[in-house]
C-alpha cells in the first residue's frame, strides 16, 4: 500500500464529493472505454486495498462485536462488492450493437 498523508483530516462526508468527482472523470472519459477501464483498476485495487489492509485488522475479535458487524451488514445492504463483466457479457454487448448497425445500415447522422 503506497504512503499516505494520514494528518489530512477527512470525514465521511467527504466521500460523496469524492464519488461525484469520479462519476465526472468517468463521463469526461465516455468515449474512451481504455481510460475508464482504467479508472475502475483503480477503484478496485483500492477497494482490495481498503478490505485487505485497513478492514480486516479491524474486524470484530468477539462475539458481540461480529454480531454488531453482521446486524449492520444485513441491515445496510449487504457486504461490499465489486461486480466484474465477463467475456460473454462483453460479446453480447458487441452482439447487439453489430444488429442495430444491420437493421440500419445507413443511419442518418442528423437524427
Amino acid at each position: 500500500m503506497e504512503q499516505i498523508d494520514q494528518s489530512v483530516s477527512l470525514s465521511l462526508d467527504n466521500i460523496e464529493a469524492i464519488s461525484t468527482q469520479i462519476k465526472l472523470l468517468a463521463l469526461q472519459s465516455k468515449d474512451d472505454p481504455i481510460e475508464i477501464l482504467h479508472i475502475l483498476r483503480v477503484l478496485e485495487q483500492l477497494h482490495n486495498e481498503i478490505c485487505n489492509d485497513i478492514l480486516q485488522p479491524a474486524l470484530p475479535n468477539s462475539r458481540h462485536g461480529l454480531f454488531d458487524l453482521l446486524r449492520d451488514i444485513e441491515s445496510n445492504g449487504g457486504w461490499p462488492h465489486i461486480y466484474r463483466r465477463n467475456l460473454n457479457q462483453l460479446f453480447e454487448h458487441l452482439q447487439l450493437s453489430t444488429q442495430d448497425l444491420l437493421a440500419d445500415p445507413d443511419p442518418d447522422p442528423n437524427l
